[in-house]
């Protein structure tokens, strides 16, 4: 029972087969042991080996801690607070010229003496007119007396004239009781009052036209003499603007005067400006306007100079310019500053938020070679690349957001030679601390 059951002639064909199959899986094995070994030498042939840099001068230095100014940089203009336009009030020929460009002046100087012939007519013109009026009233008030005083002796000769009727009439009277007058006397000397009375009426109220009529004629001069004091007057004025003045204290920006020196009224001729108030105008992008306020702190820039300032005013609504839409932020100086020139460019700085102690590194040639990317932190004898997120920069200090911490020593001279390694060698007798 325990032997096969194959016939005969299939087991020893069986046992033909079996050496055959062997000896074709080692040959496979062989081959593929042959292709490993193969790709290996090539892999180790032409493959690079791993390059070692030794760095034995650098500079180096370690993280610390600094406040970091948050600012928005912004360019702006100069612009004197207030601005006068130079003109004169009256049109003529300039005789006099008192000043020049960037000289400086106090309220009140002389800047211009103009002349006019036909302003100096007017003057003339009006003085004669109030003379002869001046006159004309004085020969009328002694006109008027003359008038007023026959008047007055009219009136006092019917009043005399009534009391003797009235006092003939008492005597009438008495004799007309003792019979010694007919009746018709006595109704004459009645009459006589009558008439004195009318007459006295009558020379009153000639007196009151009188009165009213010179006062009149009185009127009438005044009003003319009103009308010349007032043509005299403005003539006047017009002669004491020949000399035009600075409104205000400050300096002669420019001077615009014709070649012929002819010059009409309220023609520009240059421009007063106070130097001593002056601000910086700023055109802000309208989504910059949100990070700050009024009163918050502004630092100047010109040149090597740095001026304090703070932000006064900021526009409601933002206007379209060339580079888009930008809204009109004034700021004043904190300090005097008339030795500024005006409509000088400026740079200012506005103070949006202080980030304190914060990580920083010296600024240095790894800056540039490293692109801002990446560092070389110090681990005793290497130094290995790290990624890093820089973000302020301030003077010479750089903040760093991430990737360093507090006290690490890093390379801050160049990586040009060395920047495609994440390790490298240093010699420590080769460093220099920054």
């Amino acid at each position: 029972m325990s032997e096969p059951i194959l016939p005969e002639r299939l087991r020893k064909q069986q046992k033909r087969k079996t050496p055959g199959r062997m000896r074709q899986l080692s040959l496979a094995l062989f081959t593929l042991a042959a292709i490993a070994l193969i790709a290996y030498g090539a892999y180790y042939f032409f493959m690079p080996k791993q390059e070692e840099f030794v760095l034995n001068f650098y500079t180096y230095a370690s993280v610390g801690l600094q406040d970091f100014l948050e600012t928005l940089p912004v360019r702006g203009t100069v612009i004197p607070e207030q601005v006068a336009i130079i003109a004169p009030k009256v049109g003529g020929t300039i005789e006099e010229v008192f000043v020049q460009e960037g000289q400086d002046v106090a309220a009140g100087d002389p800047l211009f003496r103009l002349y006019s012939a036909e302003i100096a007519a007017e003057k003339n013109a009006a003085e004669t007119e109030l003379g002869e009026a001046r006159a004309e009233l004085a020969q009328k008030e002694i006109i008027h007396e003359r008038e007023l005083e026959a008047e007055r002796l009219k009136v006092l000769e019917a009043q005399e004239q009534l009391a003797a009727a009235e006092e003939q009439l008492e005597l009438q009277k008495v004799l007309y009781e003792y019979g010694s007058i007919p009746r018709v006397e006595l109704e004459k000397a009645e009459q006589a009052v009558e008439a004195a009375k009318r007459r006295i009426t009558q020379s009153e109220w000639e007196l009151e036209l009188l009165i009213r009529r010179q006062e009149a004629e009185k009127a009438a001069i005044a009003k003319t003499i009103a009308i010349s004091e007032e043509k005299l007057a403005k003539a006047q004025e017009k002669i004491d603007n020949f000399l035009v003045t600075a409104e205000f204290a400050g300096r002669i920006l420019s001077l615009k005067l014709p070649s012929n020196r002819v010059v009409t009224a309220h023609q520009e001729l240059g421009e007063l400006a106070d130097l001593s108030r002056q601000v910086v105008e700023l055109q802000v992008p309208p989504g910059q306007t949100e990070r700050f306020g009024v009163g918050t702190p502004v630092t100047i820039s010109l040149g090597q100079s740095e001026y304090a300032g703070e932000v006064s005013y900021i526009a409601p609504q933002a206007k379209q310019g060339s580079d888009g839409p930008t809204v009109l932020v004034r700021v004043d100086f904190l300090e005097e500053v008339s030795h500024l020139r005006p409509n000088s460019t400026v740079t200012a700085s506005i103070h949006l938020q202080l980030h304190k102690d914060s990580l920083y590194l010296p600024r240095g040639a790894y800056l540039t070679s490293g692109q801002q990317l990446f560092v070389y932190v110090i681990e005793g004898s290497t130094a290995k690349k790290r990624d890093v997120q820089f973000g302020l920069f301030q003077g010479n200090a750089v903040q760093i957001l991430r990737g360093l911490e507090l006290g690490e020593k890093v390379i801050i001279s160049s990586y040009d030679a060395f920047r495609h390694l994440d390790e490298i060698k240093i010699l420590s007798e080769g460093g220099h601390a920054l």
